[in-house]
């Protein structure tokens, strides 16, 4: 009996172009740090002016060129070079939608972890420090929640007006952003519907950043903020909307319930919360992005988060005393998007 091939019609390729993603990372690191994207967009176009632009020799610029055509990030017309579509909007350093540099922090920030995952999965986890530690940790330092928080906006400004197209807040009257980070989801909300007030909650560090951008995007009357943990002191209460837009793949389901019973303490009767956080297929058959944040949530033996399925996330709004909770994805390759209501 003929065994059946479960391959994806490659052999040994398959498993090449796997292990070595790690060159793809590196020649587009390159090129963002390099503004290579940034001066094509700006007329930069034969091989020539692109290597004036970048201060480079021409056959410097012809290599990196070519690994990035490889990569279907560039592409050559009659002599000319040109970004993709998806490089001109997300990787010109003026568009507006830009988040080259939160590619280039994330990247340098975690790459060489990846090299210790088995080491990860093997070790015999040393401390019971609470693992909420990390992030806060990190945000002790002003320089530090700086740069993640302003890596953050860019990364996300764009996702946030997704999130407000499609999810209609303008039917709440207070709004809670519990670990609102920039403020980036209530700025656009607000900047797409009217009628409603947000509180967002973060460290120190990180709302000290976030009036910057709520200022600079005049929104000071609609959007406040105030220092707060997922642990620590109650919330303030008396709001019909609260929020955790991203930070929970960062805790285990004991710490998760918790956080979203406390969420459930701060809104009225009958008040909405909503998740949108990284997500597995309820079959835990990915996507690609959620399954590796999942694993890399394991460091030196420890768990510092996890990535739930659809299925576990409903199950968690009940634990936590919701009801009516219900899932979907709002980014099918990574994010999905969890509600569920106080009774009452």
């Amino acid at each position: 009996m003929t065994k059946e091939d479960f391959t994806l019609g490659m052999k040994t390729e398959r498993m090449t172009d796997i292990a070595l993603a790690f060159k793809q990372t590196g020649a587009m690191l390159a090129a963002i740090e390099m503004e290579l994207f940034t001066h094509i967009a700006k007329g930069a176009g034969t091989v020539a002016e692109i290597a004036a632009a970048l201060g480079i020799d021409a056959e410097k610029a012809d290599r990196l060129l070519t690994a990035c055509k490889s990569m279907d990030l560039v592409r050559e017309v009659d002599g000319k070079h040109e970004n993709f579509s998806d490089v001109e909007r997300y990787l010109v350093k003026d568009s507006r939608t830009y988040f080259g540099d939160y590619l280039d922090y994330m990247a340098h920030r975690d790459y060489s972890a990846w090299e210790d995952i088995a080491d990860n999965l093997t070790a015999t986890a040393e401390s019971d420090e609470d693992d909420d530690r990390t992030y806060l940790s990190m945000m002790q330092d002003p320089a530090t929640a700086r740069e993640f928080t302003e890596a953050g906006y860019e990364a996300s400004i764009g996702l946030g007006h997704k999130l407000a197209k499609e999810f209609d807040f303008s039917q709440y009257k207070r709004w809670l952003d519990l670990g609102g980070g920039s403020g980036c989801y209530a700025i656009a909300a607000c900047e797409r519907h009217e009628g409603f007030t947000v509180t967002v909650l973060d460290q120190p560090n990180v709302i000290a950043v976030a009036r910057e951008f709520i200022d600079k995007h005049g929104l000071t009357e609609r959007i406040d903020t105030t220092p707060g943990e997922f642990f620590g002191p109650e919330y303030p209460t008396g709001y019909d909307l609260a929020t955790y837009i991203t930070p929970l793949q960062g805790y285990m389901p004991d710490k998760v319930i918790a956080a979203l019973a406390k969420a459930r303490d701060a809104l009225q009767p009958g008040g909405t919360v909503l998740v949108v956080d990284y997500m597995l297929k309820d079959d835990k058959t990915g996507p690609l992005d959620p399954a590796f944040v999942n694993l890399f949530g394991v460091r030196e033996g420890r768990y510092l988060g996890r990535v739930n399925t659809g299925a576990e996330w409903a199950e968690f709004m009940t634990e936590a005393g919701y009801v009516d909770a219900e899932y979907r994805w709002f980014t099918p390759h990574q994010l999905g998007l969890i509600t569920a209501r106080k009774p009452g």
